[in-house]
This record gives C-alpha cells, sequence and structure tokens, in this order.
C-alpha cells in the first residue's frame, strides 16, 4: 500500500522528498521489481507537488538506478540484477541454482538449414553445410533473462532439435549422442541496441541495451559442436566472467 501525502510532509526541497518517499517504497517492496508505476501526472497529484517537481525527482532515481524511465511506455521499478557466471563450464540450471532461482528455458522456433560462413567457420564445417538452428528463451522466475540462438552440426546430431523440444536442456540433449561433457572455448561479450524482435520477447524498450555474448563449445576432443549467440536485458544481468 501507498500512502498519500500532502505539501506540509514536504519539508526541505520538494524533489528530494518526493525522490526519497519513492525511493523508500521501492526498497520496502511497495512495488516489485519490473513493476510499472504510476504516470508521473498521478505522482505529482498524489504528492501534491509540480510535475516539474515531480520530473526532477524521476530524473534522480533514475540516475540512481532505481527505476527505468521509458519514453512511450512510462515509469519502471528498476530489476533486480542477476549475477550470470560463464566460464569454461557455463550451465544455465547450476547457474541458477547458485542464487536459489527458478530458471526455465523454452525452444521457441527450431530449423535445418545451410549454415552462413560465419557459422561454418566456427562449427569448423565446409560452407554451406548444413546445421540445426534452435532458438530459445530463459526466464528466471517470470522474468526473460536471455534470447539465444544456437547452431549444431546437423550430420553430428540429427534430430537434436526434437530432443530440445522435449527438453531444452544441451547437456541433456548431447548426452544422448555421446558427448558426455562440453567445455566453453570462447566467449565474446558486446554491448549493443535490440532488435525490435529482441524486445518485444525480452520485454524491454528498443532504447534500452543489450549485452551480446557469442560463444563456441567443444567435445573434450576439442571439436566445435555448437555456436551461439545470446542477447541479455542489460540491466537484468550481471556477467561475471571466471577464469578455468
Amino acid at each position: 500500500m501507498t500512502t498519500q501525502y500532502s505539501a506540509s510532509d514536504m519539508a526541505g526541497p520538494l524533489w528530494r522528498r518526493v525522490a526519497d518517499a519513492l525511493r523508500d517504497e521501492i526498497r520496502a517492496r511497495a512495488f516489485a521489481p519490473g513493476q510499472q508505476l504510476p504516470t508521473e501526472i498521478s505522482l505529482s497529484e498524489r504528492f501534491a507537488v509540480s510535475r516539474f517537481t515531480t520530473r526532477r525527482a524521476l530524473a534522480e532515481l533514475e540516475k540512481e538506478g532505481v527505476i527505468r524511465i521509458e519514453h512511450g511506455r512510462g515509469l519502471f521499478v528498476a530489476d533486480d540484477v542477476i549475477p550470470y557466471p560463464i566460464g569454461e563450464r557455463t550451465r544455465f540450471t547450476e547457474n541458477m541454482s547458485r542464487i536459489n532461482a527458478t530458471g526455465d528455458r523454452r525452444v521457441l522456433a527450431s530449423a535445418r538449414e545451410s549454415g552462413d560462413t560465419e557459422t561454418c567457420r566456427w562449427l569448423d564445417l565446409r560452407s554451406g553445410a548444413e546445421v540445426i538452428f534452435v532458438e530459445s528463451i530463459a526466464f528466471v522466475g517470470q522474468r526473460p533473462l536471455s534470447l539465444s540462438q544456437s547452431y549444431y552440426p546437423a550430420d553430428r546430431f540429427p534430430g537434436l532439435d526434437d530432443l530440445l523440444r522435449r527438453n531444452p536442456s544441451q547437456t541433456d540433449a548431447l548426452s544422448a549422442y555421446g558427448v558426455l561433457d562440453y567445455t566453453r572455448k570462447r566467449t565474446q561479450i558486446i554491448s549493443r541496441l535490440p532488435s525490435r524482435h529482441e524486445a518485444h520477447l525480452l520485454k524491454i524498450a528498443k532504447t534500452r541495451p543489450v549485452l551480446e555474448t557469442q560463444k563456441i563449445d567443444v567435445d573434450p576432443d576439442g571439436r566445435p559442436i555448437a555456436f551461439g549467440v545470446s542477447c541479455y536485458a542489460g540491466d537484468r544481468v550481471q556477467l561475471i566472467v571466471e577464469q578455468p
């Protein structure tokens, strides 16, 4: 429940008092992470201050990372940042267990197709070789965390996409082909703006940056088994690079 304020409650700089009150409520979980806040007009009426004062308070809270302002969409409580380690063995389920979180991964689409030049190069395949493409989305609780596009050698793993649709665990699916362990050979991380498709699925504004990772997974013999590109909602995750 939120509190109604009057001008007499707001001694001192009004914008700072509004900012302090909203900050306290957010920290007390009156508003959940990612929840949309009342409009600027509603907040001005509630605190009995001008819209200019409210706007100044909101700008301060956005600067502190307490809220985010998405033009055309509204005001939102900043999401809790999720630590996500990336190391020699990066496993989604294990990362969720580390932080006692409930994680879920869902396959959105899959296809068998001719790999482009970059994909075939990373998978050490001849140009134009067939690959299995799988697009999936990962959630923490009800919040989308990442959107991934993964590519696998089709000749080596026929039907892998069917296994992933039944159980989206890459580890479990690869074990069906005798790959009982695999490691991360390379991870590249960049920051960029999301595509319309990515912003829609991750439920973020097109102006909010994402963190993109490109990865190569190899089997114990060093043969590439997966090339993947994932984008993470930038204000929901902290990527932690762990040394082997």
